[in-house]
């Protein structure tokens, strides 16, 4: 089992980390728009909100396979690849595949995993962030930026064996990208 497992699990984890809010029954107050989600990719029925950054750019307008390939030199990424709506594949090294996923209409409140996850506060550059150890998996780790409060960039690796070794691609990759986010 190579990085084609891994990368094959990446679009299922990212879907697990969105996976927040709910709950049965009815919790009573009065219905507003929302996000769904199907099957990795989301809608929002909310208008979107514009995150002017330095590099002139919107959260909505942020590329997630071109941000990817503006770091690809720094850590020798290949077979980046799209796989969703605001979502970006790669290989890390021969064991980790990472991903980057931008959520315009989620903020990092949102972030969480499922199952057994070790979620932690934290700060990448001056943002705030959260790091969420074993997301979906035991050797799944993601880092999960503030770009407003209602929108983040989501820095997920995945591991053969070593949760670790993920969560260390996770945070590399989100040092080098926070400087690039829109502000």
């Amino acid at each position: 089992m190579r990085i084609s497992a891994i990368r094959a699990a990446l679009p299922l984890a990212a879907l697990g980390l969105v996976l927040v809010g709910c709950s049965g029954g009815d919790t009573g107050g009065t219905p507003s728009p929302g996000t769904t989600t199907t099957a990795g990719t989301t809608t929002s029925e909310a208008p979107p909100t514009s995150t002017s950054g330095a590099s002139g750019g919107s959260i909505e307008s942020l590329d997630a396979c071109e941000t990817l390939e503006g770091v690809a030199a720094t850590f020798n990424l290949t077979e980046i690849e799209k796989t969703g709506a605001q979502q970006c594949d790669a290989e890390f090294s021969p064991t980790v595949g990472v991903t980057l996923k931008v959520w315009p209409t989620k903020g990092i409140a949102e972030a969480t995993g499922a199952g057994n996850q070790q979620i932690s506060d934290t700060k990448v550059g001056a943002r705030d962030a959260k790091l969420i150890k074993k997301g979906a998996s035991d050797t799944l780790c993601a880092v999960a930026v503030e770009v407003r409060s209602s929108s983040r960039v989501d820095f997920i690796a995945s591991a053969n064996a070593s949760l670790d070794e993920a969560c260390d691609a996770a945070t590399k990759l989100a040092e080098a990208v926070e400087p690039k986010l829109p502000k």
